[in-house]
């Protein structure tokens, strides 16, 4: 029987530094750890919340404690709390702290790395990027009151300990995440599908089945190995295929609720029957696709990587439309001492600046259901 969980988060290492005694530095294994620890915890959390119509506390989550293993805490819910349903607003992490130094923590890299210098925080008051494009705010206090409606979700140490006490946390099933990043071995039958119709549904069709019916049945190969664990961008590439994998069954449960919603507000059974046949993931996919893209963002910053700077912009600017362009974004990308990704902006630039990518998350979305049948049969 085939063994498809691995220990990825072990290949992850620091940025290169200024010095050679920077280069190539591991995280500590109590690190790592916690990061396994967090991410079981949070994904549980999100599987056994429902997502009802008129709820969202999900958009507030209360880290109660700054220990090493709560700001790991706090990291996996910027890296997973994004939602098709409310793709357009912002998802606020409140976290009480006593340290003066904390915004310094929070942007260590095993932490929230560059996020908090672009998302917008309110730290002990002090207000910063008010007008962040990124949909995760954050916010750090002294001291926290519960409130009666419970509008959010508490999370205190000793119930983190607990859940990793009786659970196996340290072994990722990576299927998903290794049917995800097969996506883009389809190249020309999404690359091809014309700008203006990228959230036309229809135009995927080919792609689909190629998909379906040759990406899907390709033999088994972990998804980090001997060919790319020494490469520290292939395994960033490969971890964010994991943490893209790991909110399909939180889309799927969206989706899901977002259709139940509608049956339940009508009252003609012949507009039910018609909303039950409906495809959801198709009628909903701009949503979806926004919400990925936000999810990306977070993820891209959490993992050590930066947006353009003005100089680098225009120089990108100048060359647009060249053959230089695209060798010139993946050295960037690639820089181990600083990375860069020209696609860290907010959706409506997206469009300007890198439309072929828009595509990649409007198939991506398609294919979650595929994906999850997939790994469900096997």
């Amino acid at each position: 029987m085939t063994n498809y969980t691995e220990q990825p988060f072990q290949f992850l290492k620091r940025k290169q530094g200024k010095s050679d005694a920077d280069t190539n530095k591991v995280f500590s294994p109590a690190i790592i750890e916690n990061w396994y620890k967090a991410r079981a915890f949070i994904l549980q959390k999100l599987n056994n919340e429902s997502f009802e119509p008129e709820s969202d506390k999900l958009l507030h989550w209360v880290v109660l404690g700054d220990s090493p293993l709560m700001l790991s805490v706090a990291r996996q819910i910027a890296l997973s709390a994004h939602f098709v349903k409310y793709y357009d607003r912002h998802t606020l992490i409140t976290i009480v702290s006593q340290k003066d130094n904390i915004k310094e923590e929070l942007e260590k890299e095993e932490f929230l790395c560059n996020l908090p210098q672009l998302c917008k925080s309110v730290i002990y008051g002090v207000e910063d990027h008010k007008d962040s494009y990124i949909d995760i705010d954050l916010q750090v206090v002294k001291r926290w009151e519960a409130h009666g409606n419970k509008g959010y979700i508490e999370i205190r140490e000793e119930e983190v300990d607990t859940f990793c006490q009786s659970h196996e946390y340290d072994k990722i099933d990576t299927r998903k995440a290794v049917f995800a990043s097969r996506i883009y071995d389809l190249g020309s039958l999404i690359s091809n599908v014309p700008y203006e119709d990228f959230h036309d549904t229809h135009r995927y069709s080919q792609a689909i089945d190629a998909f379906q019916y040759i990406q899907l049945e390709k033999p088994w190969k972990s998804l980090i190995n001997k060919d790319n664990q020494d490469d520290l961008t292939k395994v960033k590439e490969a971890l964010s295929n994991i943490f893209c994998a790991d909110c399909f069954e939180t889309r799927e449960k969206e989706i899901e609720a977002m259709k139940k919603a509608d049956i339940d507000r009508s009252s003609d059974e012949k507009e039910k029957k018609k909303i039950r046949k409906e495809n959801y993931w198709e009628k909903h996919i701009e949503a979806l696709s926004k919400s990925e893209h936000a999810r990306w963002v977070a993820e891209k910053l959490i993992m050590g990587y930066r947006p353009l700077n003005s100089e680098e912009r225009i120089k990108d600017e100048r060359i647009m439309g060249s053959k230089k362009l695209k060798e010139h974004r993946k050295r960037l990308k690639s820089n181990p001492k600083n990375p860069v990704h020209i696609d860290l902006c907010s959706y409506d630039d997206l469009r300007r600046i890198d439309p072929d990518n828009m595509r990649y998350d409007s198939f991506l979305m398609l294919s979650i259901p595929e994906i999850l049948k997939r790994c469900s049969l096997k």
